[in-house]
């Protein structure tokens, strides 16, 4: 898992790092920038002919003006741009303001009405380093600040971004206003939550993280998911293994018209490793998934009394699924409350079954065994009373509060899915593609979990399936869009030998990304 951190987590980090190991702030800034520089002459080798430096006011600022000094002792000749009054210039950023005033780098300080001037630099630049605001920012970027980040984004020039792209949230990814669009991000200590949620993944470019010297929190409970994580976690099948003990899982799906959402999800399960599925569906359902299905069984549950039915299908099962394609009429709605709290074994609740508990989440915090929820934003949406806009907003906080609330894990699907636990732990899944913006994929990947919940737990069946299921979108999608989910369940068997390659010897970290 590669850690991310929020701003107040790096305040702190800046803050230990000074009142109890005796590091001094500039000692920080040194680091930091010299390790950029370093990092954006290896990622613009051909772009460093002329490089300008926008800076704004603050810290990040001096650690602009800490690039350009070590760009100009390697025999390039930067441009600094200041971008506001080098009056407000505090601190560490002044002394290496003025280290740069020393050397005779060429300085420009440009304010207000003066900022047009930034335009016709930027027409001489080959790269531009965005040094105007880090992590700290929390409000809008207006006035001069915002015209400038308007001019560097209408140049077409290259940008490399020092922490991360001004004006990008550095918890949440949501832009402040306006933000720079950069080519390339160098993140310092250690990535930002915001630098891998949308629209701050698009922004950052490529993401690079330096360390600067500072000891970083020791347990992090947020961090991206690496395939690695899912080869320590998934043991090769036992020489002996069977059907019988690989997990029987039933799936609880389908309606008229939807049948195709249940054989989705059972194919999931089924190319994730479950050694038997059974589809439990209605009398007509289940004629209509008879002619669909080879390897999968169907099993008819009483219409009389359906939830005594399906609590005695249950029996001798791994785990079960239970929403995809299953109705929304008032019947099949208190059905799938009343199953979502009573199934006696691991339970993944997708589509319909979500639906059933708009309004409701803390039902299952009686729920008879661990629950894993599946939620598009629109149905985080109105599991939360809230917009859809909003839960894009903070994507984080949205699950992290449908885990709270119904006391289970919760799966924000979408670009970079985040995978949250009721004690506030967060992974974040990077893999994927646009492909996967297709209808049934979703029922797929829930059929995934539904495999791996009982073996794994809830958590780690989670954040592993959700993994697997990107990766097989990637291997399966030949462009951008077309894919159908049959395919994405079809290539999970390659995602898993992907996945088994991938693993690292024990003790070797992660490369920085």
């Amino acid at each position: 898992m590669i850690p991310l951190y929020t701003r107040e987590e790096m305040r702190e980090v800046d803050r230990a790092a000074s009142e109890h190991y005796g590091i001094p702030s500039i000692a920080l800034m040194e680091s930091a920038g010299a390790r950029a520089t370093d990092a954006l002459c290896r990622q613009h080798p051909g772009q460093l002919g002329q490089v300008l430096v926008v800076g704004g006011e603050g810290q990040n600022g001096g650690d602009g003006w800490v690039v350009a000094r070590h760009l100009f002792a390697a025999g390039y000749r930067p441009r600094c741009v200041l971008v506001g009054a080098e009056a407000r210039v505090r601190g560490d950023a002044r002394i290496n303001l003025a280290a740069l005033r020393a050397l005779g780098v060429e300085l420009s300080v440009l304010a207000d009405q003066a900022i047009e001037q930034l335009a016709p630099l930027l027409t001489q630049a080959t790269l531009v380093v965005d040094a105007l605001f880090g992590t700290g920012l929390a409000r809008p970027v207006e006035g001069q600040f915002a015209r400038a980040i308007a001019l560097i984004n209408a140049a077409g020039v290259p940008v490399c971004a020092l922490d991360l792209p001004s004006g990008v949230d550095a918890n949440s990814g949501q832009v402040l206003g306006t933000a720079v669009a950069a080519s390339s991000t160098v993140t310092f200590a250690g990535h930002k939550r915001g630098l891998h949620q949308f629209p701050g993944v698009a922004l950052a470019g490529v993401v690079t993280s330096v360390g600067i010297g500072a000891k970083l929190p020791d347990d992090p409970r947020v961090g991206l998911i690496e395939s690695d994580d899912v080869a320590r976690l998934l043991a090769p099948a036992a020489g002996d293994s069977h059907k019988g003990t690989r997990g029987h899982v039933l799936v609880i799906a389908g309606s008229r018209g939807k049948t195709g959402a249940a054989v989705l999800a059972a194919l999931g399960a089924m190319r994730a490793g479950a050694g038997l599925v059974t589809i439990a569906a209605d009398e007509e359902t289940q004629r209509v998934l008879e002619h669909k299905v080879l390897e999968l069984m169907t099993a008819q549950f009483d219409q009389v009394s359906p939830l005594a039915s399906l609590l005695a299908l249950a029996g001798g099962k791994a785990a079960a699924l239970l929403g995809p394609g299953f109705g929304l009429s008032d019947a099949r709605r208190q059905l799938a409350r009343s199953l979502a709290r009573e199934l006696p074994i691991p339970c993944v609740l997708d589509a319909d079954a979500l639906t059933a508990l708009d309004g409701d989440l803390e039902l299952l915090r009686e729920a008879g065994a661990p629950r894993i929820l599946t939620p598009h934003p629109g149905e985080a949406a109105r599991l939360l009373g809230r917009s859809t806009a909003d839960v894009q907003a903070d994507r984080y906080g949205a699950a992290s509060e449908l885990a709270r609330r119904s006391g289970q894990v919760a799966v924000l699907k979408g670009a970079r899915t985040v995978i949250a636990t009721p004690e506030g732990a967060l992974r974040i899944c990077r893999a994927g593609t646009p492909a996967l913006g297709v209808a049934g994929t979703g029922d797929v990947l829930a059929g995934v979990l539904s495999s791996l919940i009982a073996p794994e737990g809830a958590y780690a069946a989670a954040w592993a399936g959700v993994q697997i299921h990107a990766l097989a979108g990637e291997l399966a999608a030949e462009t951008d869009r077309g894919m159908l989910a049959s395919e994405v369940a079809h290539a999970i068997p390659r995602a898993l030998a992907q996945i088994r390659q991938s693993r690292r010897p024990d003790g070797a970290s992660a490369a920085n990304a």
